[in-house]
């Protein structure tokens, strides 16, 4: 049986269906071994589209969170209270409060829900912290460590200092994505690669030595970059050995458009109802 992966949430819907967008991202990875769902959307579409694209939810036979934003993490509980109890795979990060910050004002955008909610809902709380393999064929990376100094991450994104009452730049130390091993190399899913699509795709690499990159494909964060550091992705990028380049989300309208000049042959805009098969 050949790898599917759907996407299920998006920013945009890239079919006339009667699929619904919202800000955040999701996908559904059908493998001979079973079904995962890597990050649950914003909350609104992830039962709605599931029905549209013609996805029994209840098949699902985990969830795979990448780290713990709203927009990631908002599909959770109703999915755990239509479907029943799942095994969730995140970082122990993913629960601590996170905020976006302005100039004039700060709201809260961290996952919306308490552990203790989420478990007596069923979720059977999987925390990752190294290199895990949570089926044949789908190993998440766990944290990543970061190796290049330009990808220092989004200065509006802050999380609380309870000790010194102030609030300091998000660490993301719960930023995790998803490898699949496919037959013609790495498949990796970012949610929204905010440790970086280069410190990311740099630890996989090393970790599955000797496997080819055959795509990248989610969220990459490169909408709200700086411009040294989507100069230094594209730089990267031109000397990666890769077959495509799925964007989606965090990456922009404005940068997904650079990206596919860039690299036409390579890249594809990733929204709902993009379907792809890995043999």
């Amino acid at each position: 049986m050949a790898i599917r992966l759907s996407v299920v949430c998006e920013n945009s819907v890239g079919r006339p269906i009667a699929a619904l967008g919202e800000h955040g991202f999701s996908c559904l990875i059908e493998t001979q071994n079973g079904c995962w769902l890597f990050d649950a959307g914003n909350g609104s579409t992830l039962l709605h589209n599931l029905q549209v694209l013609g996805h029994d939810p209840h098949r699902i036979d985990g969830v795979i969170l990448s780290h713990g934003h709203r927009d990631h993490t908002g599909g959770l509980k109703p999915l755990l209270a239509h479907i029943g109890p799942r095994p969730v795979y995140l970082h122990a990060g993913a629960f601590r409060r996170r905020f976006w910050q302005g100039v004039h004002e700060r709201r809260e955008i961290g996952l919306p829900w308490q552990r203790s909610a989420l478990e007596t809902l069923g979720a059977k709380l999987v925390l990752v912290d190294g290199l895990s393999e949570v089926s044949p064929q789908l190993t998440v990376s766990g944290p990543l460590p970061r190796k290049h100094s330009q990808e220092a991450g989004d200065p509006h994104l802050v999380v609380e200092d309870a000790v010194a009452g102030e609030y300091c730049p998000d660490p993301f130390d719960d930023d995790m994505a998803l490898a699949i091993t496919t037959s013609r190399g790495l498949a990796i899913v970012f949610g929204c690669a905010h440790a970086g699509l280069m410190n990311t795709v740099d630890f996989l690499r090393e970790a599955f030595a000797g496997q080819p990159i055959h795509m990248l494909i989610g969220g990459t964060h490169l909408g709200p970059a700086s411009d040294e550091q989507f100069a230094a992705t594209l730089d990267y990028l031109d000397r990666l050995p890769f077959d495509r380049l799925g964007l989606s989300h965090c990456t922009g309208q404005m940068r997904a458009a650079e990206l596919y000049a860039r690299y036409p042959n390579k890249v594809f805009f990733a929204s709902v109802g993009t379907s792809l098969e890995f043999p």
